[in-house]
Protein backbone atom coordinates (compact mmCIF):
# COMPACT_ATOMS: atom_id res chain seq x y z
CA UNK A 1 0.00 0.00 0.00
CA UNK A 2 1.05 3.57 -0.58
CA UNK A 3 0.49 6.50 1.79
CA UNK A 4 1.01 10.24 2.21
CA UNK A 5 2.18 12.01 5.37
CA UNK A 6 0.89 15.49 6.22
CA UNK A 7 2.03 17.95 8.87
CA UNK A 8 -0.70 19.78 10.78
CA UNK A 9 -0.52 23.18 9.07
CA UNK A 10 0.48 22.00 5.57
CA UNK A 11 -1.88 21.21 2.69
CA UNK A 12 0.68 19.28 0.61
CA UNK A 13 2.12 15.98 1.79
CA UNK A 14 5.57 16.23 3.35
CA UNK A 15 6.39 12.58 2.57
CA UNK A 16 5.23 10.05 -0.02
CA UNK A 17 5.56 6.43 1.05
CA UNK A 18 5.95 3.79 -1.67
CA UNK A 19 5.10 0.97 0.72
CA UNK A 20 3.56 0.83 4.20
CA UNK A 21 2.90 -2.19 6.43
CA UNK A 22 0.65 -1.93 9.48
CA UNK A 23 1.69 -4.10 12.43
CA UNK A 24 -0.22 -4.65 15.68
CA UNK A 25 2.05 -5.28 18.65
CA UNK A 26 1.32 -7.54 21.63
CA UNK A 27 -0.05 -6.64 25.07
CA UNK A 28 3.14 -4.84 26.13
CA UNK A 29 2.00 -1.73 24.23
CA UNK A 30 -1.58 -1.04 25.40
CA UNK A 31 -1.60 2.73 24.71
CA UNK A 32 -0.39 2.63 21.13
CA UNK A 33 -0.32 -0.96 19.82
CA UNK A 34 0.05 -0.10 16.10
CA UNK A 35 3.24 0.66 14.20
CA UNK A 36 3.58 1.43 10.51
CA UNK A 37 6.74 0.41 8.70
CA UNK A 38 7.47 2.49 5.60
CA UNK A 39 9.75 2.58 2.56
CA UNK A 40 10.10 5.74 0.48
CA UNK A 41 12.16 7.27 -2.28
CA UNK A 42 10.69 10.70 -1.43
CA UNK A 43 10.76 11.00 2.35
CA UNK A 44 11.22 14.76 2.31
CA UNK A 45 8.86 15.54 -0.60
CA UNK A 46 8.52 19.25 0.23
CA UNK A 47 12.07 19.81 1.45
CA UNK A 48 10.85 19.53 5.06
CA UNK A 49 13.33 17.47 7.06
CA UNK A 50 11.02 15.11 8.95
CA UNK A 51 13.83 14.02 11.25
CA UNK A 52 13.60 17.44 12.94
CA UNK A 53 9.88 17.01 13.71
CA UNK A 54 9.87 13.77 15.72
CA UNK A 55 7.63 15.25 18.44
CA UNK A 56 5.09 16.74 16.00
CA UNK A 57 1.83 14.88 15.48
CA UNK A 58 1.26 14.22 11.76
CA UNK A 59 -1.58 12.78 9.70
CA UNK A 60 -1.02 9.67 7.58
CA UNK A 61 -3.47 9.04 4.73
CA UNK A 62 -3.32 5.49 3.36
CA UNK A 63 -4.43 4.78 -0.20
CA UNK A 64 -7.19 2.39 0.94
CA UNK A 65 -9.02 5.30 2.61
CA UNK A 66 -7.84 4.88 6.19
CA UNK A 67 -6.03 7.62 8.10
CA UNK A 68 -4.41 8.06 11.51
CA UNK A 69 -2.30 10.42 13.59
CA UNK A 70 1.33 9.34 13.85
CA UNK A 71 4.73 10.25 15.27
CA UNK A 72 8.01 9.51 13.52
CA UNK A 73 9.61 6.87 15.74
CA UNK A 74 12.58 5.73 13.66
CA UNK A 75 14.11 6.74 10.34
CA UNK A 76 17.07 5.31 8.45
CA UNK A 77 18.44 4.61 4.98
CA UNK A 78 18.38 1.26 3.21
CA UNK A 79 21.96 0.76 2.03
CA UNK A 80 20.96 -1.79 -0.60
CA UNK A 81 18.78 0.50 -2.75
CA UNK A 82 18.99 3.97 -1.18
CA UNK A 83 15.39 4.21 0.06
CA UNK A 84 14.38 5.81 3.32
CA UNK A 85 12.91 3.27 5.73
CA UNK A 86 11.43 3.72 9.16
CA UNK A 87 8.67 3.30 11.69
CA UNK A 88 5.70 5.50 12.55
CA UNK A 89 3.91 5.16 15.89
CA UNK A 90 0.13 5.35 15.55
CA UNK A 91 -1.54 7.61 18.11
CA UNK A 92 -5.06 6.38 18.81
CA UNK A 93 -6.92 4.33 16.24
CA UNK A 94 -6.67 3.89 12.48
CA UNK A 95 -9.93 5.33 11.12
CA UNK A 96 -11.82 5.18 7.84
CA UNK A 97 -11.74 8.58 6.12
Amino acid sequence: MKAELYMQEKEDPVALFDEVKIVELNDNHPLSPYRIFYRSQRLNATKTMLELYRTEKMLLKIEDGRQCNVLLQHSSMDVKNGNAVGVLRVLGDIKEA
